[in-house]
């Protein structure tokens, strides 16, 4: 995806999220035990502001805190200024200049990226704790995907080393182009291949319902599976985001 539409994605997905937390911000959030919309939002909040922050200097950031107080429509009030903050920040960012980040690109394009995808995510979330949720956009779907599994999942994988011993998935989009071949250590290795080829488990389906899969937000019974189920399964228990 180009940094214009990273840019698109985060401004409408952000209005999304926080125009249905407007309804009811005391609802729980069940793709995130645990939390409320309320919760989610002083979360999102948060996030904007920090990245806003590093992306507006290239170097990291402690994560801010909420001013004290907020709760209701001034915390929505004041998550929209952070989001505004961010896209200003990256609207004026140089997607290639180097920049502190967490994970692969070293520069301003990973904070792109990232913020969209955990954007749009949320949005998700929050839509299904106050109703229907609508599906991820297919190719925005497709390329958190591919972001989890070749950026956010190795990451995870250098915090718990020797989880996995070997176990592979492959993951087939249906509405688009779209194959990954995933070897799950031993160690500390995530191996992703871009192809076609054959894993322990094989799951196929629509490229939003693979993405709220891989991030353990929606069952295997969402797609077609074939192979050892027990992989599937382990992964939704263990692998979150």
């Amino acid at each position: 995806m180009e940094v214009t539409e990273y840019l698109d994605v985060l401004r409408n997905s952000s209005a999304a999220l926080l125009a249905s937390a407007r309804t009811d911000l005391g609802a729980p959030v069940p793709s995130c035990p645990g939390w409320s919309v309320e919760l989610l939002v002083s979360h999102i909040g948060r996030v904007w502001s920090w990245a806003a922050t590093i992306v507006g200097t290239g170097a990291g950031a402690d994560f801010p805190a909420i001013p004290e107080g907020l709760v209701g429509a001034e915390l929505i009030g004041w998550s929209e200024q952070q989001v505004r903050q961010l896209l200003d920040a990256l609207a004026a960012a140089d997607p290639g200049a180097g920049c502190w980040t967490f994970g692969p690109p070293p520069t301003a394009l990973f904070w792109f990226r990232r913020q969209a995808l955990e954007t749009v995510v949320h949005a998700w979330d929050v839509q299904q704790a106050v109703g229907p949720p609508d599906p991820i956009d297919p190719d925005v779907a497709s390329d958190g995907v591919d972001e989890f599994l070749t950026v956010m999942l190795p990451g995870r994988f250098q915090r718990q080393p020797d989880a996995w011993s070997g176990q592979s998935l492959h993951l087939h989009r249906t509405d688009g182009d779209g194959e990954w071949l995933v070897r799950l250590g031993p160690g500390t290795s995530v191996s992703v291949e871009h192809a076609h080829g054959r894993g322990d488990v094989a799951l196929r389906g629509p490229a939003s319902s693979l993405y709220l899969w891989c991030l353990s937000r929606v069952p295997s019974s969402d797609l077609e599976v074939s192979g050892d189920r027990a992989v599937a399964d382990r992964w939704t228990s263990e692998i979150a985001f």
